[in-house]
């Protein structure tokens, strides 16, 4: 037995057993880094470059031992034309002006990889504001394609790992799954980073996406969102990644809580992320036990996998065990979610696979959101659709019938 700490909660985990009622928890955030003062500024107003000297102002960002590192600037106010660029030693850049992607002077700036970022200033149109920079994201988890370590993390692989990335599968092909998400983002009681999972779905408001309410429940916390699209390996035995694209969080919408309630989130992605990446059907359609199911996923926080088989030879189906069931969301005390809302499998997960969709055999229907591990018998556990779609009403989410 180990003690394992999740978004400020310790838990029991024993590994490589079946949990009983009392060991059940929620499937909680992963720790990905914490965040830190940090202070660098530009002088205010900025100088004015030209064609010599396009870049005006230039500061390195160090944080010894990060993996990863975000920037957050506040006062950020540059002259029209004028951009800002953020390079991480593997070749990233992110490119941001005017008062940033919400106009408000305030947000994260996207993940570098490393534990060095260079900002530089790219004036010369005229002159402006400038930036400050006031905290830091230093990023814990492992760089792009170390991948999950295998094993029980926490322990709701049920025996042998059945996922595989998602290039292994043809049948539905590799693009089903574009709308899922890996999320990165800052928790407002602690200050910490963690990841969870999310994906595009059909709704009135676009570019929504849906996550659980024990991963993002607050507008500020939205806020601080870096949703990753793409994140996924290009072939299924290579060690080549495809090219990710990323968004910032937009508008906080709906959320119900974990205890008592349905845990999710609904909320908005800026720019035009549906465009690119499509979006899921939720269906109020309920699913029946013993009903073959898909679930694509972000496995602590690293590249998508999909849970299509309960075993690594990828014999057995993923199914759905029971419906209509009420689960405790923590151990050793139960705290009950709301009665007869949630369905069980034995599709495997991981710490970060919070806030998937539990899709029906084609694919082409949301029936559940998963957000329990740990359930009796070994089995994950996933709020049912249509409460969520009845729930968030039809100026939310669109849900079909079917």
């Amino acid at each position: 037995m180990r003690q394992l700490l999740l978004r400020g909660v310790t838990v029991a985990v024993v590994l490589g057993l079946a949990l009983t009622g009392s060991q059940v928890f929620a499937q909680k955030a992963v720790l990905a880094g914490d965040t830190r003062p940090y202070f660098a500024s530009t002088p205010h107003p900025y100088p004015v470059g030209n064609e010599s000297r396009p870049v005006v102002w230039s500061d390195t960002i160090k944080s010894d031992g990060a993996t990863f590192l975000r920037i957050h600037f506040v006062n950020f106010d540059l002259a029209p034309g004028d951009f800002v660029t953020i390079h991480g030693p593997k070749g990233e850049i992110h490119r941001y002006e005017a008062k940033g992607p919400r106009g408000t002077g305030e947000f994260w700036s996207f993940s570098t990889d490393g534990d060095t970022a260079t900002v530089k200033l790219h004036g010369g149109k005229a002159m402006g504001s400038g930036y400050t920079i006031d905290r830091i994201g230093h990023g814990t988890l492992p760089s792009e394609g170390a991948g999950p370590t295998e094993g029980p993390t926490p322990e709701v692989i049920c025996g042998t790992d059945g996922r595989k990335h998602v290039a292994c599968y043809t049948t539905p092909p590799k693009s089903t799954w574009n709308p899922i998400a890996r999320l990165l983002f800052v928790n407002d009681v602690d200050g910490f980073q963690y990841v969870c999972t999310g994906s595009l779905v059909t709704a009135p408001n676009a570019n929504t996406l849906m996550t659980n309410n024990h991963c993002i429940d607050t507008q500020s916390e939205t806020n601080s969102l870096q949703a990753r699209f793409n994140y996924q390996k290009k072939n299924c035995n290579g060690n080549q990644f495809e090219t990710v694209s990323n968004y910032n969080g937009g508008t906080f919408l709906i959320t119900s809580p974990i205890v008592g309630g349905l845990d999710y989130t609904l909320l908005t992605l800026l720019g035009s992320p549906e465009a690119t990446w499509g979006e899921m059907t939720p269906t109020t359609l309920k699913p029946a036990p013993g009903s073959l199911m898909h679930f694509p996923q972000h496995p602590g926080g690293f590249e998508k996998k999909l849970g299509r088989f309960e075993d690594k030879p990828q014999t057995t189906r993923c199914t759905v065990y029971s419906i209509d069931q009420t689960f405790c969301t923590s151990s050793p005390t139960c705290n009950p979610t709301q009665a007869n809302t949630q369905f069980n499998y034995g599709c495997d997960s991981q710490g970060g696979s919070s806030g998937s969709p539990i899709l029906t055999d084609a694919a082409n229907r949301v029936w559940g959101l998963h957000h329990l591990g740990g359930i009796t018998s070994c089995s994950n556990a996933a709020t049912h659709m249509n409460l969520i779609c009845n729930h968030a009403g039809a100026g939310n989410l669109t849900c079909a019938s079917n």
